[in-house]
């Protein structure tokens, strides 16, 4: 195969996500006397040209390069004659960031097509997730003496994912023929075992840093859904303005406040028009323990969500808006910032975790001073600590998530 560094010891493994257990730490709010200013004063340190802050990480493993991630593979082959196929499969299919394979990800299946004759050699390869995907169908030819390799992706179908909220077994499909006068010669026929995530399930692989697992909170963080873009539509309706507006205004550090108003006028929608609250949920049950997440049109229409979840539903209605938002971890939490203007790298700090609790004034307050607690641990570079800038992620590749 192309990486057989892939073969042999890429696999997911799974940790339980002691950390997103969000309780705010203790002695982090302030009296409201002594409580810090809504925008922070200081920005986070810069890594380049990035606003992040700087933060612990692990050595990469060897040959691992920017945010592809090895799927646990299993390889196989089989041969006819003069010809042999080698392919390697995902067993444990994350159905959440299956829209990164290929691109973010590494390919479901690829296949390695060797053609020992002096001839060459047209062949088709097929491939499926059955019940849950289409078939993915190549013809190639194949060289005399040569080797082709094909990736495939069998797309899901998305009425299978919509019910995908448990995580279940299932079987994955490949066929490998060759033409003989146009007479198709089997060479392979084989169904194999495979684990389905469920289409919540935020799932934790071996191998990378805590940033690079964090990133993919990024896919959760979805602007274009109907459901965020109603929300919005909801806050014109407590905007002093009467509309929401794209953008940033005019002036540093949100001098106008349009900035400041429009977070504002959300707040009040999921407050007195979604009654949202924070309830903090379980995680997945299943062989391995993982995250549970819930989208942010589910948190809408249940009117509740943990800490991620809230945090990153703010995160999508300002990428909507075109604001840089980032999400915060420390420690057994999350909360989200805004940043206040496109020439300095200073935030509106947001505890998310105070809708239906809180004015927007004390949510703005009470992150501003858990960020100051935190800023020291980051420029330590501390572990469990972790910002996750979403135009960054965006840039890696890591997209929405098209089915929620």
């Amino acid at each position: 195969m192309a990486n057989p560094k892939q073969n042999l010891l890429w696999g997911f493994t799974f940790l339980l996500f002691f950390s997103l257990g969000c309780q705010l730490l203790s002695g982090t709010v302030e009296p409201a006397s002594t409580r810090t200013p809504e925008i922070a004063p200081t920005a986070p340190p810069q890594i380049g040209n990035s606003t992040a802050p700087e933060i612990a990480v692990d050595t990469p493993p060897e040959g691992f390069s920017g945010t592809s991630l090895p799927p646990h593979v299993t390889p196989k082959s089989a041969s006819v004659d003069n010809i042999k196929v080698d392919y390697i499969y995902t067993e444990n299919l994350v159905t959440a960031l299956y829209h990164l394979y290929g691109t973010v990800l590494d390919h479901f299946v690829k296949v390695t097509l060797t053609n020992n004759s002096d001839q060459p050699v047209k062949m088709i390869v097929r491939s499926e997730v059955n019940g849950f995907s289409t078939q993915a169908s190549d013809t190639v030819e194949v060289p005399a003496n040569g080797q082709v390799e094909v990736d495939q992706d069998p797309l899901l179908v998305q009425e299978a994912v919509d019910k995908l909220n448990s995580q279940k077994p299932g079987s994955f499909h490949i066929r490998v023929v060759y033409l003989d006068q146009g007479t198709e010669k089997e060479i392979l026929d084989d169904t194999s075992q495979i684990f389905i995530y469920s289409r919540r399930d935020f799932v934790w692989i071996q191998g990378f840093t805590a940033q690079e697992e964090y990133d993919f909170w990024g896919a959760w963080v979805t602007p274009n859904d109907p459901a965020v873009e109603a929300l919005i539509r909801s806050a014109a309706n407590y905007d002093s303005t009467g509309i929401i507006t794209g953008g940033y205004g005019r002036g540093a550090n949100d001098e106008d406040g349009s900035v400041k108003r429009r977070l504002e006028a959300v707040w009040k929608a999921e407050d007195q028009a979604y009654h949202l609250t924070y309830i903090n949920t379980t995680t997945a049950f299943g062989p391995d323990i993982v995250q549970r997440m819930r989208f942010p049109s589910e948190v809408l229409d249940q009117s509740s969500g943990n800490c991620v979840e809230l945090a990153v539903l703010y995160a999508s209605v300002a990428e909507a808006l075109g604001l840089e938002a980032a999400i915060v971890r420390i420690p057994g939490h999350a909360y989200t910032a805004i940043r206040t203007d496109q020439e300095n790298a200073r935030y509106y700090f947001i505890e998310t975790t105070l809708i239906g609790q809180s004015s927007f004034s004390g949510a703005l307050k009470s992150g501003a001073s858990e960020w100051a607690n935190a800023k020291p641990h980051f420029d330590a570079r501390e572990e469990g600590y972790a910002w996750v800038t979403i135009p960054d992620v965006r840039k890696k590749g890591i997209l929405p998530i098209p089915w929620h």
